[in-house]
């Protein structure tokens, strides 16, 4: 997979250390999450913290998946999900279990969740500081890059009588990236600057948007177009 810089983003908990094997078989789960500490770390009872900790991931249940290093498969039917909010990837060592861990942050590993492959890329050369994107597209010159981010809102009192309190809550934004040889441009959504920024090939471009009626809001559409866009060039 193609290497990029991202911004860094913050842990929701405590890391503790991990291992690497010498002969590349990797201890993968870096730490295991403390579920009692969740609803303490946002200052929550536990029945607030469980009325929201769904929201902060991609899809809140645990789907079983595939580990590869580099491109090859180390581990399979491995139970994970994307946390949006801490920026890992959880897994489970069998599926029944309660307990789950973090999986070790490495950009010579990626996971493929169902359809869905995320990889790992460091930032200025830190893994700590790095993140998880999700690869929509990987074409031969230009690939489209998703990150899915939660962010934790404190509940808030009503200030008047005409507002209502606020209940705490993750809210998640989607940015899209088109990444070339390391770099990486956020998609806009309006389709004149999505031309703009394609303008190697925006006569042709135009005419697949308006033929195919592409909606540049819509994340299939999306798709569609960066595949159409790497296959002309």
């Amino acid at each position: 997979m193609k290497k990029l810089l991202i911004l860094g983003l913050t842990l929701l908990f405590t890391i503790s250390s991990y291992s690497q094997a010498k002969n590349s078989n990797y201890d993968m789960y870096s730490r295991t999450i403390d579920l009692n500490q969740k609803s303490l770390a946002f200052g929550l009872t536990e029945a607030q913290f469980n009325a929201i900790k769904d929201e902060a991931y991609a899809n809140s249940n645990f789907v079983q998946g595939k580990i590869f290093q580099e491109d090859q498969l180390i581990k399979d039917d491995v139970p994970m999900r994307y946390n949006a909010y801490a920026d890992e990837i959880e897994i489970k060592k069998n599926a029944s279990d309660e307990s789950y861990s973090a999986l070790i942050k490495d950009p010579n590993i990626f996971v493929k969740i169902y359809k869905d492959i995320y990889v790992f890329v460091p930032y200025e050369g830190s893994n700590e500081k790095g993140g998880y994107f999700n690869v929509l597209s990987d074409g031969k010159t230009y690939d489209l890059y998703k990150k899915t981010t939660a962010v934790f809102r404190e509940p808030q009192k009503a200030r008047t009588s005409y507002e209502r309190d606020s209940p705490p809550s993750f809210t998640k934004t989607v940015t899209y990236y088109l990444v070339q040889d390391g770099t990486f441009l956020e998609m806009p959504s309006s389709k004149s600057k999505v031309l703009n920024m394609m303008d190697k090939k925006k006569n042709e471009i135009k005419s697949y948007i308006k033929q195919n009626n592409i909606d540049t809001d819509k994340e299939a559409d999306m798709i569609k177009l960066v595949t159409y866009f790497d296959s002309i060039l």
